[in-house]
C-alpha cells in the first residue's frame, strides 16, 4: 500500500470516527449521511496533500508518539500536529520506544533514518527505519486514528484466537472416545 493510499485509509477512518460521533446526535439538516462507501469511492482532493512537507524544524514539535510499526505522530505545542506515515513497515518499533534520529542539520526530513530504542526494558533496538513526510493534523484525527488502530488490534486478537481454537480441533485436540478406539458423538 501506498503512503497516500495509507493516509487516505486513515483519513477515511477519522471521518467515520466523526460521522458517528455526530450520528449520536439530533440531526440538523435533512441530509442523509456520508456512508464508509462514498468516503472510500471518493478520495481527498489534490489540495488536501499540499499542505504536507518533506520537513519539520526540530524546534516545532515537543514530543514523538508512536502509533504503530509505521504511523509517528510529532507533537507540537498547543494543538499543533504532523502525521508522518513511514514508507515501509519498521520491524521491532513498539509505542513504548523513544525515537534516536539521525537528523543532518536542524530539521527531520523525509527518508531521514531513525531507530526506536526500548525506554525500560534490555531488549534490542529496532531496525534502522526511515521517516516520511510531514503531514498537519487536527487533534480529533490523531485520536480516530488511534481508536482505529486499536480496534483493529482488537479484531486481530479474535481473528487468531477462532484461527489456533480451529486449529486446535481439526488437528491438535483429538475427539473423546469410549476407550475402544470409537468416537463419542458430540
Amino acid at each position: 500500500m501506498t503512503t497516500r493510499g495509507l493516509l487516505t485509509m486513515l483519513l477515511a477512518a477519522a471521518s467515520l470516527t466523526a460521522a458517528t460521533a455526530e450520528e449520536q446526535e439530533p440531526a440538523k439538516d435533512d441530509e442523509p449521511p456520508i456512508t464508509a462507501e462514498e468516503i472510500l469511492a471518493n478520495p481527498l482532493s489534490e489540495e488536501a496533500y499540499e499542505q504536507s512537507s518533506r520537513c519539520l524544524s526540530t524546534g516545532k514539535y515537543r514530543r514523538v508518539e508512536i502509533m504503530n510499526h509505521q504511523i509517528l505522530v510529532f507533537h507540537g505545542r498547543g494543538d499543533e500536529k504532523w502525521l508522518n506515515i513511514l514508507p515501509n513497515r519498521c520491524m521491532g518499533l513498539q509505542p513504548d520506544m523513544i525515537l534516536r534520529i539521525e537528523k543532518r542539520g536542524m530539521r527531520l526530513c523525509a527518508r531521514d533514518q531513525f531507530r526506536g530504542v526500548p525506554r525500560f526494558r534490555p531488549e534490542a533496538p529496532s531496525m534502522p527505519c526511515t521517516l516520511g513526510e510531514f503531514h498537519p493534523t487536527r487533534p480529533e484525527n490523531v485520536t480516530a486514528i488511534r481508536d482505529a488502530i486499536e480496534a483493529g488490534q482488537q479484531t486481530t486478537t479474535v481473528d487468531r484466537t477462532v484461527r489456533s481454537a480451529g486449529r486446535e480441533t481439526e488437528g491438535g485436540d483429538k475427539p473423546e472416545s469410549n476407550g475402544n478406539g470409537q468416537r463419542l458423538a458430540p
